[in-house]
């Protein structure tokens, strides 16, 4: 009886230390279940952004509600890659997706913020350079909305790479970088990030992230209102709101409200509701890639703060762009 009590205590003991370390050391081979922090509706949408692209090549964020489930990243990626229904979707606003035809995710992990993201061949099944940016960008930006992720990791049929066809280097970890630079930077510039609009089909418009290069020891809010204020790169189709010749005087920021001083220009804008909400939000936007805190935007000229349109909302959107 001894000897069976013995036995049953041991086979106890082993059985925990069996659980135990299946906990503590097991591997998962596809770890894309991502800690997730973004607004899930009650209808079991998450609010989620998505980087696609115009027919320029231009790279466009939009906020999508996709179905949560668990591997939100992976499924977040599915909906990058070119199939009827994505496609067909996104033509009612006349963007496209940038992930080639038949592109699958074999697997993903997420460890310590690298996200590594494993595509079969299909992935490289694309013909340009500008399809090239596009998809190296879209990807990154697309995973680095999540919080647990801040690196992202190209690999295809579980192999590494060093370049991809048009010598985009991937064999190290990719952060958000230089999203639809305008042009290359010169060794004493800093890179700031400067919202623009386009319109897509003639009807839709979308607020562009824009990446410029400025003289400054450090990107702050009056150096990148003044990249802004510079205007949109030519040959991009994108445009500001703001009236030609405006000139910024000052800018500060109090109580997450920014108030911007403008030359006497401002004036000029016109006196339309549409007109001036883009313009508040193309401001706003640009400041925000700074001080994250901005949820009002303030504009002046002289020290008098100017009149709008009445059904004006001085109030940042959440998103840049929905969908």
């Amino acid at each position: 009886m001894r000897y069976l009590r013995w036995l049953a205590i041991l086979l106890i003991v082993l059985s925990v230390f069996s659980l135990t370390a299946c906990g503590v050391f097991r591997k998962d081979k596809d770890v894309s279940l991502v800690i997730d922090t973004g607004v899930l509706e009650e209808d079991g949408l998450r609010e989620t952004v998505l980087y696609y692209r115009d027919q320029k090549g231009i790279i466009v964020p939009v906020m999508k509600k996709i179905p949560w489930e668990d591997g939100i990243a992976k499924a977040a990626v599915s909906l990058l890659v070119d199939d009827p229904g994505v496609r067909d979707d996104l033509a009612t606003v006349g963007l496209l997706p940038v992930l080639p035809t038949g592109t699958e995710v074999i697997g993903m992990s997420i460890n310590e913020g690298l996200a590594k993201v494993d595509f079969n061949n299909n992935i490289l099944s694309y013909d340009t350079e500008i399809d090239e940016k596009t998809i190296v960008q879209s990807l990154v930006y697309t995973l680095t909305e999540f919080e647990a992720i801040d690196k992202v990791q190209l690999l295809v049929d579980g192999k590494e790479m060093s370049k991809l066809s048009f010598g985009t280097k991937v064999k190290t970890p990719l952060e958000r970088e230089n999203i639809n630079l305008s042009l290359e930077l010169q060794e004493e510039e800093v890179p700031v990030v400067v919202y623009y609009k386009t319109t897509t089909n003639g009807e839709d418009s979308f607020y562009i992230p824009v990446t410029k290069g400025v003289s400054a020891i450090k990107a702050d809010i009056k150096s990148v209102l003044t990249a802004l204020i510079e205007g949109a790169p030519e040959s991009t189709g994108l445009y500001s709101e703001l009236p030609a010749g405006v000139m910024l005087n000052d800018v500060y920021v109090k109580d997450g409200v920014a108030y911007i001083d403008l030359s006497k220009e401002i004036e000029n804008m016109p006196n339309n509701k549409a007109h001036q909400q883009s313009m508040i939000y193309e401001l706003g936007l640009t400041l925000r890639e700074i001080e994250p805190s901005i949820s009002q935007i303030r504009i002046l000229s002289g020290g008098k703060e100017i009149k709008l349109n009445s059904d004006v909302s001085l109030n940042l959107p959440t998103y840049s762009n929905k969908h």
